[in-house]
């Protein structure tokens, strides 16, 4: 059997494309695993960030009950003596030494007043742990915002001073 030039042609034509048809799919496969790997990538990104969506929201939702507990579970103080002598009497009843307490207005862009107090008290831990858990039955929309102990060295062991900022909300 003879080949002619022609048949020749047309086998080295069908030849090449072949190979080029095989080499097409070969970079196509290449080419669509790396978008693969890329796409798996991207999924488990997502998946990640879904779960830190997840994990944010809980925290926020916990943030916003934190916050409706902090000032609406009780009445606004009409009158800042009645308040102020409230914080006295828990310090007092605990034998706690209050050595200053000043107050000045918090400014806030709603219309509820703040009043912010600067406490200082002297005396036992342990009592001092009972003025903090007797603020808790105050009647008015109150929260310490700030708490600094130190070891009082003038005294025994478990006598420290705290220096405390108390946030109140006023009419």
């Amino acid at each position: 059997m003879e080949f002619d030039n022609r048949s020749l042609i047309f086998v080295g034509i069908f030849f090449a494309l072949c190979l080029v048809f095989i080499g097409g799919v070969w970079y196509s496969l290449y080419v669509l695993s790396s978008y693969r790997e890329e796409y798996d990538m991207l999924v488990s990104e997502r998946d990640s960030f879904s779960a830190n969506m997840d994990r944010l929201k809980a925290r926020r939702n916990v943030l916003e009950q934190i916050n409706k507990i902090n000032f609406t579970h009780s009445e606004k103080a009409s009158d800042s003596l009645e308040f102020y002598s409230w914080i006295r009497n828990a310090a007092e009843k605990n034998d706690i030494e209050m050595l200053s307490m000043t107050a000045t207005q918090a400014q806030n862009n709603s219309e509820q007043s703040g009043s912010v107090l600067t406490i200082k008290m002297r005396g036992g831990y342990y009592a001092l742990a009972k003025v903090f858990a007797d603020w808790r039955q105050i009647p008015f929309a109150s929260r310490v915002k700030s708490l600094r102990l130190t070891r009082d060295k003038t005294k025994p062991e478990e006598a420290v001073e705290a220096d405390i900022v108390l946030e109140a909300y006023m009419e």
